[in-house]
């Protein structure tokens, strides 16, 4: 028998109406939500998953518009694509921000949706076909890493950008700036004015505003804070009483008007808040190791959000950085001035030199980006008719140098009466030092004056050169034997006698005057020389044109002049 080929029948047919029912399954079925919208855009098919996503059942999407089913999102930027999709039939991707019937808890939430054009074979358009993604969680985790990477940023910036010079107004500038606009419409610094904190909120308690930085849409809004350098007491139930009593951030978000009183101030500052939109204000204390030192004021206007936690969370890590910058700069400001005050009480009290010399004395301090030096200056009429004049500079700064400096002082006057002439003075001043274990080194010039003989006797100790001022001989430097500085350990002193004829200048002065960072000290020497000293200008007049001269207003160190001129 021959084989016979046979096909096996088919048991089950797949028509059309299968495909769609195996359509509408997979629809159903599906965890991304998916809408059909007629050409009117409204709901002619919804799945479970859409429902869902916007708490409202299947069946009541149908022939209802997207603002009647999720008011809570921007309809009409959505309506906008689908009727761009309706109209060219491109597909479009759209994210869509706002909240739904889901969520009650009002939070906001994220969509992603991809639109396409429904029609017929022959091009009828039947509708479009949204296919909705939430992308909540992970738009949440994105904004969280943004939100580090901010506070990272500022964190880092703050490092570098506050605490950048003992100018303690100026390091509150640098805070507030850092804050304006990245995190707040208005930052103010307020410090406690005064060495002691009160005990109880609004106990006599005075702040003194250090900085302010607004918007420059709120420029003027600033001025309802006062202005930096005044001073202000608030009331006890103020936000920066409470702040500072409590040591703990102040929040107030959206105050009512007697909650706004309260918190102001005082209370008449209500309505003039009101009308420049301020909204929401937020108070954290500068918090050291002593206790508090002052406050920062934030204040948000307009479309600014409330302060959240996260917010007061880093402006309360920004503050305490701040902090310790702010409180170095107050103990710098304070030492600075008391060494300050010392100085020009030691210095106050120059002996004054004989009739036949004519002296003048000027005492610069450095600017506020260094501290008080230890430079002196000093004239004494010796019996005789002799003149004594002593400048000097103690190593360092600070409240230590300018006290060495009186140690010093004082040992060179009682030095200067014993009727030794300058070396001598010098070598005995060397042995005082070491027996007294002064362990600051200074630098000191003497030169003697003596009218009878026309001649002056110079001895230095580390010193730079006197510059001789004379009629017609233009200005020259007086070289003096090289010797050390007192404290150095080498006790012997070696001096040199000029010829001083009346009407001639001798200048002495402290490096101050002519060191500058990155120049050479022979080429500022030079340019002292090079000024236009004349010699039978006043003395002060002498002082005013080497000081201008030479820029030391702007100097890093202090500054100690002394002119003595022989009188014709």
């Amino acid at each position: 028998m021959g084989e016979v080929n046979s096909r096996p029948e088919p048991t089950d047919v797949v028509g059309p109406a299968d495909d769609l029912r195996l359509l509408r399954q997979i629809l159903d079925r599906a965890i991304v939500g998916v809408a059909v919208l007629d050409t009117e855009l409204r709901y002619t098919y919804v799945n479970e998953a859409l429902a869902q996503l916007n708490g409202v059942g299947t069946a009541l999407h149908v022939g209802r518009r997207i603002a009647e089913v999720v008011p809570g999102i921007d309809v009409e930027a959505a309506e906008a694509e689908l009727r761009a999709v309706l109209a060219d039939g491109k597909p479009r991707h759209h994210t869509v921000e706002g909240t739904t019937s889901a969520d009650p808890s009002g939070e906001p939430r994220w969509w992603h949706n991809a639109y396409n054009r429904l029609e017929t074979p022959s091009g009828e358009v039947l509708g479009v076909v949204a296919m909705v993604l939430e992308i909540t969680e992970d738009r949440r985790i994105q904004q969280a890493l943004d939100r580090a990477r901010t506070r990272l940023a500022l964190l880092d910036e703050a490092a570098t950008r506050i605490g950048t010079t003992l100018d303690v107004q100026l390091t509150c500038k640098e805070l507030t700036r850092l804050l304006v606009p990245r995190l707040t419409d208005i930052a103010v610094v307020d410090v406690v004015d005064g060495s002691e904190r009160p005990e109880r909120p609004g106990d006599g308690l005075r702040l003194r505003r250090l900085a302010m930085s607004t918007t420059p849409a709120l420029v003027k809004a600033g001025r309802e804070f006062g202005a930096p350098g005044s001073t202000h007491s608030p009331q006890p139930s103020s936000a920066a009483a409470r702040c500072l009593a409590e040591e703990r951030p102040v929040v107030s978000n959206l105050p009512a008007d007697d909650q706004l009183a309260a918190d102001a101030p005082d209370a008449e500052r209500v309505s003039r808040y009101r009308r420049l939109g301020m909204h929401s204000a937020l108070c954290v204390p500068l918090k050291v190791r002593d206790g508090v030192i002052g406050v920062v004021n934030l204040v948000r206007a307009g479309e600014s959000p409330p302060f959240s936690q996260e917010d007061v969370d880093l402006v309360g890590e920004l503050a305490r950085r701040a902090a310790n910058s702010i409180n170095n700069a107050q103990r710098y400001a304070h030492e600075h001035e008391t060494a300050l005050v010392l100085q020009r009480a030691l210095l106050s009290e120059r002996t004054r030199p004989h009739g036949d010399v004519e002296c003048a004395g000027r005492y610069l301090p450095a600017g506020t980006t260094a501290e008080v030096g230890g430079d002196w200056f000093d004239s004494m009429a010796l019996p005789g008719g002799r003149t004594l004049l002593v400048v000097g500079d103690v190593m360092g700064h600070g409240l230590e140098a300018a006290a060495t400096m009186g140690e010093y002082r004082s040992l060179m006057r009682a030095l200067a009466f014993q009727g030794w002439g300058p070396e001598k003075i010098l070598s005995e001043a060397q042995r005082t030092v070491e027996a007294l274990g002064l362990d600051r080194v200074a630098t000191c010039l003497v030169a003697e004056i003596d009218p009878a003989a026309g001649t002056v006797t110079l001895a230095g100790a580390g010193h730079l050169p006197p510059l001789l001022l004379r009629r017609g001989l233009g200005a020259q430097f007086v070289e003096l034997p090289g010797d050390p500085p007192l404290g150095a350990g080498i006790g012997h002193y070696r001096s040199t006698t000029l010829a001083l004829s009346p009407g001639s200048v001798l200048l002495l002065y402290t490096d101050g005057l002519v060191e500058r960072r990155g120049e050479d000290i022979e080429v500022s020497l030079e340019g002292l020389a090079a000024l236009d000293l004349d010699p039978d200008a006043p003395l002060e007049r002498l002082l005013d044109t080497a000081l201008t001269g030479l820029a030391a207003v702007r100097a890093e160190d202090d500054v100690a002049l002394l002119a003595a001129r022989l009188r014709r």
